[in-house]
């Protein structure tokens, strides 16, 4: 009878296990991931975080601070973008206000992203039509790594 009890156990197991697989991001190495992320970039934007919204899955606005994002939630957390500079507009012009949604199995509150956000100055590397992250880590990068990006940006 030690089998199902087995069993069981490492059943349990995979269950607590799965929702961090599903919320979790690939490690890459610092410098490759940049490369990367520069490369892949449509947009890549100087800009400040002069808010942070959260809709839900109906596209509704949520201002409860508590308000959470993560798996079996449709909740999504964007930060507003006031562009200072445009240093790679690759798909045509980049508007002067932008929002740009985060990755939503990420564990976290409405309040925590402001906290940690708004206000902030970083360089933004985004694609798409969204000017969604190259990549759900890593994406907004220090003012310091500028000359860095701008090398990337022009290498074969």
């Amino acid at each position: 009878m030690k089998t199902p009890a087995i069993l069981l156990a490492g059943l349990l197991c995979l269950g607590a296990v799965a929702p961090a697989l599903a919320t979790s991001v690939a490690p890459k190495p610092l410098a490759e991931m940049v490369a990367e992320m520069v490369a892949e970039a449509d947009q890549i934007v100087r800009a400040k975080v002069v808010d942070v919204e959260m809709v839900d899955g109906k596209g509704r606005p949520l201002t409860d601070p508590g308000s959470r994002t993560g798996p079996g939630l449709d909740n999504e957390i964007r930060l507003v973008l006031q562009v200072q500079e445009v240093l790679r507009p690759r798909e045509g012009r980049v508007p002067a206000t932008i929002r740009v949604p985060l990755w939503t199995m990420w564990h976290y509150t409405l309040g925590h992203i402001r906290e940690a956000t708004l206000g902030s100055e970083s360089l933004f590397l985004l694609k798409g039509e969204r000017h969604a992250p190259v990549y759900p880590v890593g994406f907004q990068r220090p003012l310091d790594e500028r000359a860095q990006i701008q090398s990337l940006m022009v290498a074969p």
